[in-house]
């Protein structure tokens, strides 16, 4: 799925600190595709772990959860370390991205004593740049930094954020916004590398008019056309579901009318991107070519990160 220079051994084993996010998590497995994974994870983070390794737990990759108190240092850091015990033969590799500040430092230690290459991710800017760093007399030295290829699908997204067979694609709604959907979903795939219309998860509490992803990069798209992108109803959902599917999916309100006081005051206290695309006709399965060019450019630059 991932192309990639083989950087590390083929019995190398990532130790990676769970937190409430799963895609610091999910990107570098796929990525780097250890033979082994040990997860650290806490009580509160239980539910990510388990969604990552029924989303990782296939093929060749061995995995391991480790519960901890989420701040004794100590006690996980020999949480860590009995863990490893089994492991002698692997080349070691910690990513130290995700869990809480005492769950970092302890991997940072027992790192140390390993004299273990350490990763960092960072998506704050929507681009996965990976941070390496090797022990060089005695001291962590950054030795370079990768920017991550696409190596997920819009399945491996939602099964993580949601869980695997817990959501399902319907195609579009059968009602009056059907044609809107698949307007929409045509204009963008010439523009995205996946797009699904339809799904809905958690016994239809989330219903995602469009899901789209580009590389690694995920967004979902609420869609009304017509007087029902004037109310508030729309936003709500496309709230919900956002809170579902974490902080690093971009989330776009698709309307035909023009944004009023009511949208411009949710929208300002949220993550939501409004589109407004005025030609499109009611009914129609095609956007106009103007309305396409602003929807297309709006979502893949926010995907990006070209368009702040």
């Amino acid at each position: 799925m991932c192309a990639h220079v083989l950087l590390y051994p083929p019995r190398r084993c990532m130790i990676a600190l769970v937190g409430e996010q799963p895609l610091p998590n999910l990107l570098p497995i796929r990525h780097y595709r250890p033979r082994a994974a040990v997860l650290i994870y806490t009580a509160r983070t239980r539910a990510v772990f388990e969604r990552l390794s029924q989303t990782l737990g296939q093929g060749a990759l061995t995995m391991r959860g480790v519960e901890v108190d989420p701040y004794n240092i100590i006690a996980i850091e020999q949480a860590i370390s009995a863990a490893l015990q089994e492991l002698e033969e692997h080349e070691l590799l910690f990513n130290l991205t995700g869990g809480t500040k005492a769950m970092a430092l302890a991997a940072y230690r027992v790192a140390e004593r390993q004299r273990a290459a350490v990763v960092y991710l960072e998506s704050e800017r929507r681009r996965s740049l990976m941070y390496h760093y090797g022990w060089k007399r005695r001291q962590l030295e950054l030795e370079r930094i990768e920017e991550l290829t696409s190596c997920v699908t819009l399945r491996d997204l939602l099964d993580v954020h949601l869980g695997p067979q817990m959501w399902q694609e319907h195609g579009p709604n059968r009602q009056e916004g059907g044609p809107f959907e698949e307007a929409i979903a045509a204009a963008l795939c010439p523009h995205v590398d996946e797009v699904m219309i339809g799904v809905k998860a958690l016994d239809g509490q989330i219903d995602i008019d469009v899901a789209v992803r580009l590389g690694n990069q995920c967004g979902i798209i609420e869609a009304k056309a017509g007087k029902n992108g004037k109310g508030l109803d729309g936003i709500k959902q496309l709230s919900n579901a956002g809170r579902h599917l974490g902080t690093f999916t971009q989330q776009f309100y698709v309307i035909t009318v023009e944004p009023n006081r009511a949208h411009e005051a949710l929208v300002a206290a949220s993550r939501i991107h409004v589109v407004s695309l005025p030609a499109y006709q009611t009914g129609e399965r095609v956007l106009p070519a103007a309305d396409a060019r602003r929807l297309a450019d709006e979502v893949r630059g926010r995907l990006q990160g070209s368009v702040p």
